[in-house]
């Protein structure tokens, strides 16, 4: 697939095909999914529906089994594929923040910079400055993860993916370890990153920044789409059975 032109580029994430096999466990069943440039497309569903499975096959963290996944038109699943280089466009953030805790927050975002994307220590040092002063943390710059609060931290990595200028944020329950009184601090940050046009996948339980903030909810269940639409229809009117089952336990 190719560019039609500036009125209509198509999807800067395409899936298709999409399977993903465990051993004898299959967890995604041919999975079809665009994702539209400055599109928010909220990911729901029950555990181990495969959802933060199909967001590590969309970054490639996971080979998938068959299919492909296309970026900006080019099909990153070919084996020629340079996966650093997909990595730097496709951020990705966890449940989990993965920070070094021996290096201040300054130190982890500056380390992919000058690591992979080859900065010098003077550039990197102002695109983490930036970075952090983005997510609300400039004057948190010294200090070491466990100086910080968890929504600190997860506020530092998601800073240290936006420094490698992703084109593509996919983010992956990035609250559910997150006390109540954490969480909101967090999704402002993303509410920010979408106001300002960011292309992002979510995969969360979040229901009411999905209504708020998403363009378009999916539905998984036992590793396929079941249902998508505009959040407040899924969440208000769904179709299919399991969907309305999963919408009543949760809200």
């Amino acid at each position: 697939m190719t560019a039609t032109g500036p009125a209509s580029p198509g999807p800067v994430i395409r899936v298709t095909a999409l399977h993903k096999w465990f051993g004898s466990l299959h967890v995604l069943k041919g999975i079809d999914l665009g994702v539209d440039p400055g599109e928010v497309v909220c990911i729901v569903g029950p555990s181990g529906s495969g959802k933060s499975t199909l967001l590590r096959c969309i970054n490639l963290l996971e080979e998938p089994t068959s299919g492909q996944v296309w970026f900006e038109g080019r099909d990153i699943t070919d084996v020629r594929t340079n996966l650093n280089e997909v990595r730097t466009h496709i951020g990705i953030v966890f449940q989990q923040f993965n920070l070094f805790p021996h290096k201040t927050a300054m130190q982890n975002v500056t380390l992919a910079l000058e690591r992979v994307l080859k900065k010098g220590k003077e550039e990197a040092r102002e695109i983490a400055e930036r970075e952090l002063a983005h997510v609300g943390l400039r004057l948190k710059a010294d200090s070491y993860p466990g100086q910080l609060s968890g929504g600190q931290q997860q506020r530092v990595a998601i800073a240290r993916a936006l420094a490698m200028a992703p084109k593509v944020m996919l983010f992956d329950e990035v609250t559910s370890a997150l006390d109540p009184e954490l969480v909101k601090e967090v999704l402002d940050v993303m509410k920010r990153l979408a106001s300002e046009g960011m292309t992002m996948i979510v995969v969360t339980h979040e229901m009411g920044f999905a209504r708020e903030v998403g363009d378009r909810m999916i539905f998984m269940d036992e590793g396929t789409i079941v249902e998508e639409g505009k959040p407040a229809d899924v969440l208000s009117r769904p179709s299919h059975p399991r969907t309305k089952t999963f919408v009543g336990k949760i809200l």
